[in-house]
């Protein structure tokens, strides 16, 4: 190697311990950057409150703005709300109505269902409540005030004082009212209204519960029509005197005058009218051709009219059907649900549908039940959601 390639060679040897110094130097200049950083990154999040709430509380300004955006809250109950729940034409259409009419005097609501000891959600609307309401399960004693419910109690009680209720409503503040709901004199659950202060209107909410409950109490007697106390009120007017007629100027037929030929002038009397020649050789056989015969269509018998009893007879039962069905899908809700994705609904709800049809047939006429099959119908309809072949039958 000569002296210039040695000269060479020792330059760079020293740029590479240049760069690898400056690497090293820039390394810890990072790592200590690195570590400033996070030690501010944690100075600052422990300056900041876990609780917002603390550091800038919007609670009593977002209760400011609900009141100020709240719709006016109605004076006892409307003639629409009862409309709306006498329209409904089974037991699920009137508690689902109930749910939306109450909503202006509660929260959240939600009907529960008792059946041997135990309570389920059955529907619910309104914040904390409609997307949890079909996970409640638990047993009546768990709750004091479903007990007193269950035992014919209405019962106001705050949502936190309640062990059931608690579990049910998770981070649901203010009171509760638990309103027991009766069929045919019996306790067959509760309907739950959530709400604070001027948010629950206890008498109203009680008051909508025992109308739509008596509705219930008569669906199977009423007709498909408006009750006629709630049918819209007509004006009446005072009728308008009839128009007088004009008066008519008829004046008398003229009589036939009776003229005298003078003396000595005589009229002879007038040809009597001949007529017509009939048949014979006198007929003319020119107007032979001339007839036109007319083909008169038979007379068809009018169509047969069912009376109206019969028609009253059929209605009646296809509504004790629609009950009856729809008692079995309000208390079975989530079995209906299941049996209807495994296609044997009739194997999970058998001593349901078996009794039901037992009372139908013990109540409607054989006649009637030989023409149409309403209870079978209503179970396709209700129970299978119009796919007969979830019944597994």
């Amino acid at each position: 190697m000569d002296e210039r390639e040695g000269v060479l060679a020792e330059l760079e040897a020293l740029r590479d311990r240049a760069v690898d110094d400056l690497r090293t130097r820039l390394t810890a200049a990072v790592l200590h950057m690195q570590e400033v950083i996070s030690r501010a990154v944690t100075e600052i999040e422990g300056a900041i409150p876990a609780e917002h709430e603390r550091l800038l509380p919007l609670a009593q300004v977002r209760e400011r703005l609900a009141a100020l955006t709240r719709p006016a809250v109605p004076s006892g109950i409307g003639l629409d709300a009862v409309r709306r729940l006498d329209a409904g034409r089974a037991q699920s259409e009137v508690l689902q109505e109930l749910l939306e009419q109450l909503g202006p005097w509660c929260a959240g609501r939600a009907i529960v269902v008792f059946r041997e000891g135990q309570a389920a959600g059955w529907s619910g609307l309104g914040r904390g409540v409609a997307d949890t309401v079909r996970s409640w399960r638990g047993a009546i004693n768990e709750s004091p005030a479903l007990s007193r419910a269950a035992a014919g109690t209405p019962v106001l009680t705050a949502a936190t004082a309640d062990p059931l209720v608690k579990r049910w409503l998770v981070g649901t503040g203010g009171d509760v009212l638990v309103v027991p709901m009766t069929v045919r004199g019996n306790v067959v659950g509760a309907l739950l209204a959530v709400g604070q202060g001027p948010q629950l209107d206890g008498d109203t909410v009680q008051a909508l519960t025992f109308v739509a409950m008596l509705l219930l109490e008569t669906l199977a007697v009423r007709t498909s029509s408006p009750a006629p106390a709630l049918l819209e009120a007509e004006r009446l007017v005072p009728a308008a005197a009839p128009p007088v007629a004009a008066p008519t100027y008829e004046l008398p037929e003229p009589s036939p005058l009776a003229v005298t030929p003078p003396s000595g002038v005589t009229v002879p009397p007038s040809a009597p009218s001949s007529p017509p020649p009939v048949g014979g050789a006198a007929a003319d056989d020119s107007h032979a051709a001339d007839t036109i015969h007319i083909k008169v269509p038979p007379v068809m018998p009018a169509p047969a009219v069912r009376p109206a009893e019969e028609d009253k007879r059929f209605e009646e039962a296809r509504r004790f059907a629609r009950l009856l069905v729809s008692e079995i899908r309000l208390y079975n809700e989530a079995t209906v649900q299941e049996g209807k994705l495994t296609r044997d609904l009739y194997r999970r709800l058998k001593d349901d549908i078996d009794r039901s049809r037992e009372m139908y047939e013990q109540r409607i006429p054989a006649e009637v039940r030989a023409v149409t099959d309403f209870f079978n119908d209503e179970l396709v309809r209700i129970l299978a959601d119009g796919d007969r072949g979830a019944l597994g039958m």
